[in-house]
């Protein structure tokens, strides 16, 4: 921050002086950095629309699970492209409220695949359930994956 005040002190005092030379100067430097910002918008929103190509499903369902692992999630790779690194964070809530109800103090309550999908490919694994806030059950909330990531390829 300190750092950002001074070059800001110092491009001011130089334009006062130099108008003629500092002026052009930092038109090309604005120029450039609005090709940057432009470019990493646009790069950002290449990468989100990928990610919304991966459909993660998350239901309770302990009678296609083993025993102690009800919450079973599933996978699609919607895209075209190879996906790797796919990790998001769940969300539990109830029906008709957006307030995640997971104990996140005593939990991290981030998953992962631990394998890279190719397009169109799936992957379904059964997690523990995360602890709750209390007064709430298991299998009367609705799970949702939040904020996905993934790499793709």
């Amino acid at each position: 921050m300190l750092f950002g005040l001074v070059l800001l002190l110092i491009w001011l005092v130089l334009l006062v002086r130099f108008p003629r030379i500092t002026l052009p100067a930092s038109a090309i430097v604005a120029g450039l950095a609005l090709l940057l910002a432009i470019g990493a918008v646009f790069f950002q929103w290449l990468e989100s629309r990928q990610t919304q190509q991966l459909d993660i499903d998350v239901r309770y369902s302990p009678d296609d699970c083993e025993f102690g692992k009800p919450l079973k999630v599933t996978v699609d790779n919607g895209s075209a492209k190879t996906a790797a690194n796919i990790s998001w964070r769940l969300l539990a809530t109830q029906t008709g409220y957006n307030s995640n109800l997971l104990d996140i103090s005593s939990s991290d309550a981030t998953y992962r695949v631990d394998a890279a999908l190719a397009p169109g490919q799936n992957w379904e694994r059964c997690f523990d359930p995360p602890r709750l806030r209390t007064g709430y059950r298991a299998p009367d909330l609705e799970y949702r994956a939040d904020r996905i990531r993934a790499d793709f390829d």
